[in-house]
């Protein structure tokens, strides 16, 4: 066939994007709701087929994550929108997490603590935010089911398509809330891939036509075969055969009418199986982890927060649900050679020279004297031998007049104690050991250990005699704090609704206060005590002046804080854990967006450009919960420790080198809380009920601190600067005083009313501060034997739950962070300052 326009020549030009072809698949895998599937390509890929904006983004990654406490934080400002569905958006989120807890519940082959009654006042509290009382009707009805699948409506339910449809309908109540302007991406709909496909098979055909016209063959055309897609191309190349024809076809033929002719499209529909997955497990597995940029460089794994009965919300609907739903008793080998399996006295928990040069003290110290280099621990190919126990300390100090305390001695004789070994000093001295182990050969002759003997005879008396002094001492000092008019007992409950009415009441003053427009999570103090910074769920980081805290009246007016620095949208969600570095030069932030930023911060001009310059890691896959730098030195900012959601790992990261170096595995739960007292030594508190000691030279943790009775989370945990006396806050409102060295629980006890969020030593470790859910932070005395009943004051308070308490490095007074938006400097007005302590 001869062609009129031949002459000119046939250009054909094609561009692909593979991106396109993977927003094709997952439009069909949308459409046909094979979520898990769709959501397996989104994380391999890093490609999403839509048109978000940051925010929406990372709304989405949120649900998909099960972060449902961390979804209703995010749409907080969004309240005081009047066209804004709060109540509506809500009840999405919770319905969803009502059907996911009831997927995890009937599934008796994983273990978990979720009880029928729990999941009842679940949906009891979720039950004002239903639209009507015939939804909540049918929520209810899912609970007499003996699986959420045996419902028609929910046959094909699964949590990875229960969390993509609650982003669905939540999706509409935001996205104008949440767009900015910016160009719209090209997305595929409409089962663009089907219609391509299509297509395709036509174009096939008419070659076929084509080719048998020109060779005048019969012509026999058939794509009924609904296999037609997984037979070979009858083609050896794609070409454009058919363009080619067209093209040669004189201009005039195309000028003549041709009827149109119709197309039956029979699609043959797969049979969608029964899945007998494990759907608890699907959710707490391990996804790909691919090392793209968020969110897909990060997705849950090991016990994604959406395994909690009530999402740690700050919001108080969820008050009384804070457990999560998989708690298993994990016990470790507790039995590890840490340092001494003999119990220290802890009469007097403060075995430390508190800043003065004691000769009597050396024993003591010695476990933080010539450590090893940062790069010498780290990047050693193995590891040192365990160090050989040290021997005992020759007495106990007393922090109040740091001179031997006759406590010790006296103890050591206790019943309690299942290993008693008295410290007796010789006339020249050198101190000798009596034990039925070495009798007098300690001293090598009869003479020297009778001699020795009547000297510990006569010491012991005047201990005695001291002991009968000392105890008066502690007893005026108990009384005075007890009946101080600035400070309440622990069973006083009050209610504050303002500042002023704080102001009126605690122990120690509010002198300034900085407020957002959501609850401030984090808060930390420079390490000279000039500034703190400040962190809170609007994404807002700030640095503020420390105030004076001389001359402070007991009826000052807390006054706002001078920000010296702020940055807006500093993470793409909240702001939970900040830390400085020793030197005060970097700030680190952990956050939900599971990415940690650090930044340098010049504070003497904290306007500089160079403040700007900004490091982001970004190997976490879940919420970035407790972040600390090491303390080798004043000039090392190297090394820092970080944990939370997603693997439950802590990782050891060099900041020069912006990359993890180590981690450490062992918990299984998520951790909440990292404290570190000297260059090797750090301890982790995790959601599992344990609370884990390491050492970065070792591969495993050296000791297990088994969960409680009740299996409560640990919440918070600090160690006092000797490591000798760890505390940990828990989720059931309790506090535990841990002897390290003798691997022994001194004493629990609860100073408030609901979980504990953080807990932390004074700066000579006289005095533990506990912030909890209860609004009230309370200080513990621990001067005296901390095997008895110990004296706890109120001293400070919020509106609502405090999250973080944090002491200043040097001075009596501290720093809260609260959920009624605010975050407030404390410190104690001078006549409360005098009932404290002699030496603070």
């Amino acid at each position: 066939m001869s062609s009129t326009n031949g002459t000119s020549n046939l250009r054909v030009n094609v561009a692909l994007s593979e991106r396109d072809a993977v927003k094709l698949i997952l439009d069909f895998l949308q459409r046909r709701e094979l979520y898990i599937s769709m959501l397996d390509i989104e994380r391999e890929t890093g490609i999403i087929n839509g048109s978000f904006s940051e925010d929406v983004l990372f709304l989405r990654q949120l649900i998909l994550d099960g972060q449902w406490d961390d979804v209703i934080d995010f749409v907080q400002p969004l309240k005081t929108i009047e066209s804004f569905d709060a109540k509506q958006f809500i009840y999405i989120v919770l319905k969803y997490q009502f059907l996911e807890l009831l997927c995890l519940k009937t599934e008796a082959q994983i273990e978990n603590d979720l009880s029928v009654e729990q999941i009842v006042k679940f949906l009891n509290d979720l039950r004002p935010f239903a639209p009507n009382e015939q939804e909540y009707k049918k929520l209810s009805f899912l609970l007499t089911l003996k699986r959420l699948q045996d419902h028609t409506d929910y046959a094909n339910w699964n949590p990875s398509a229960g969390r993509m449809q609650c982003f669905e309908e939540v999706f509409p109540l935001v996205h104008r809330f949440l767009q900015v302007d910016k160009p719209t991406i090209p997305i595929a709909q409409g089962d663009r891939l089907i219609q391509l496909l299509i297509k395709g098979l036509l174009y096939e055909s008419c070659v076929e036509h084509c080719q048998a016209r020109a060779t005048n063959t019969d012509e026999t055309i058939d794509i009924s075969d609904p296999n037609s897609l997984l037979l070979n191309t009858r083609l050896s190349d794609t070409d454009v055969s058919l363009l080619s024809w067209l093209h040669a076809l004189p201009t005039e033929i195309f000028s003549c009418p041709f009827e149109q002719k119709s197309l039956t499209l029979n699609v043959d529909k797969f049979q969608r199986p029964v899945l007998e997955a494990t759907w608890a497990e699907h959710v707490l597995s391990t996804p790909f982890k691919p090392q793209t940029m968020f969110p897909f460089n990060a997705t849950p794994t090991g016990k994604p927060r959406s395994t909690e009965l009530m999402s740690r919300s700050l919001a108080p609907q969820y008050d009384g649900l804070s457990y999560g739903l998989l708690r298993s008793q994990i016990f470790g080998d507790y039995n590890r050679n840490f340092v001494n399996d003999m119990s220290r006295s802890l009469a007097i928990c403060n075995l430390k020279d508190n800043g003065v040069n004691n000769n009597n003290n050396n024993n003591v110290t010695s476990t933080t004297v010539n450590l090893p280099t940062v790069e010498e621990v780290l990047y050693e190919e193995t590891p040192p031998p365990p160090s050989p126990p040290l021997p005992p300390p020759p007495s106990s100090f007393s922090p109040i007049e740091n001179k031997a305390s006759p406590t010790n001695s006296y103890r050591s004789q206790s019943p309690k104690r299942s290993v008693t070994t008295p410290t007796v000093k010789s006339l020249n001295g050198v101190t000798g050991i009596i034990s039925p182990e070495n009798g007098n050969r300690s001293i090598g002759s009869d003479a020297q250990a009778d001699r020795l003997l009547k000297e510990y005879q006569k010491s012991r008396a005047e201990i005695l005699k001291q002991f009968d002094e000392q105890e008066i001492r502690r007893n005026e000092l108990h009384k005075q704090l007890v009946n101080s008019p600035m400070i309440r007992e622990i069973n006083e409950v009050t209610k504050y609704d303002s500042l002023e009415d704080i102001a009126r009441s605690p122990a120690f003053i509010p002198l300034v206060s900085i407020e957002d427009v959501q609850a401030i999570r984090s808060v930390s103090v420079h390490p000279t005590g000039k500034y703190f910074a400040v962190g809170s769920n609007s994404k807002m980081l700030r640095v503020c002046a420390y105030p004076d805290l001389k001359n402070i009246q007991s009826d000052s007016i807390p006054k706002p804080a001078k920000v010296l620095y702020k940055r807006g949208k500093h993470h793409l969600g909240s702001i939970y854990c900040m830390g400085w570095s020793p030197s005060g030069k970097l700030i680190a932030t952990g956050s939900n967006d599971k990415l940690i930023k650090i930044v340098r911060l010049n504070m003497d001009r904290p306007d500089d450009d160079l403040n700007n310059t900004e490091i982001e890691l970004t190997h976490h896959n879940g919420t970035v919960r407790d972040l600390i730098f090491m303390h080798d030195n004043l000039t090392d900012d190297s090394i820092l420790l970080s944990g939370g959601a997603g693997d439950c790992k802590v990782y050891v990261t060099d900041v020069r080198k912006q990359t993890p170096i180590k981690s450490f595995n062992g918990h299984q739960g998520h951790i909440y809380s990292l404290y570190t007292w000297d260059a090797c030594s750090f301890v982790s508190a995790s959601q599992d009920g344990t609370s884990r000691i390491w050492d970065i030279r070792q591969p495993d943790c050296v000791h297990v601190i088994a969960p409680r009775s009740s299996n409560s989370a640990v919440a918070a945990v600090a160690v006092d600067n000797s490591g000798q006396l760890l505390a940990a806050g828990y989720e059931d409102a309790t506090c535990l005083l841990y002897d390290l060295r003798g691997k022994r629980v001194v004493q629990a006890y609860q100073p408030h009313s609901s979980e504990i969020r953080s807990v932390r030593f004074s700066v000579h470790s006289y005095y533990l501060l506990t912030a909890s859910y209860d609004k009230k932070v309370v200080m513990t005395s621990l001067n005296g034997d901390l095997t008895k009943p110990l004296v706890l004051s109120n001293v400070a308070a919020h509106t609502d739950k405090i999250i973080q308490a944090r002491w200043h490095p040097n001075e009596m007074s501290f720093v809260t962070s609260s959920a009624d938006r605010t975050c407030v400097v404390w410190a104690p007005s001078l006549s409360a300052l005098s009932n404290l302590s002699p030496t603070s």
